[in-house]
């Protein structure tokens, strides 16, 4: 079995080895924590969403006067 050092704070992942692994911010991790990518089950590899990511027909949103006075408000340059 493949061991592997993760660096605690910034996650990334480096092969065993003798010097990295006496430092305290590596920890020693499997394999399949390494790459868990690696280690996905068969069934869910060609599993599609069953929720529709198409995002064209969504609507502008309406326009108040109350907003448009506000919008303009924050848009207008203020002299300081």
């Amino acid at each position: 079995m493949t061991k592997y050092l993760r660096h605690k704070l910034k996650g990334t992942i480096y092969g065993w080895n003798e010097n990295i692994a006496k430092s305290p911010n590596v920890e020693e991790v499997t394999e399949e924590q390494a790459y868990p990518e690696n280690f996905v089950p068969k069934a869910a590899k060609g599993r599609k969403p069953k929720v529709s990511l198409i995002t064209d027909d969504i609507p502008e949103p309406p326009v108040s006067d109350s907003m448009a006075d506000i919008n303009d408000e924050l848009t207008r340059k203020t002299q300081v």
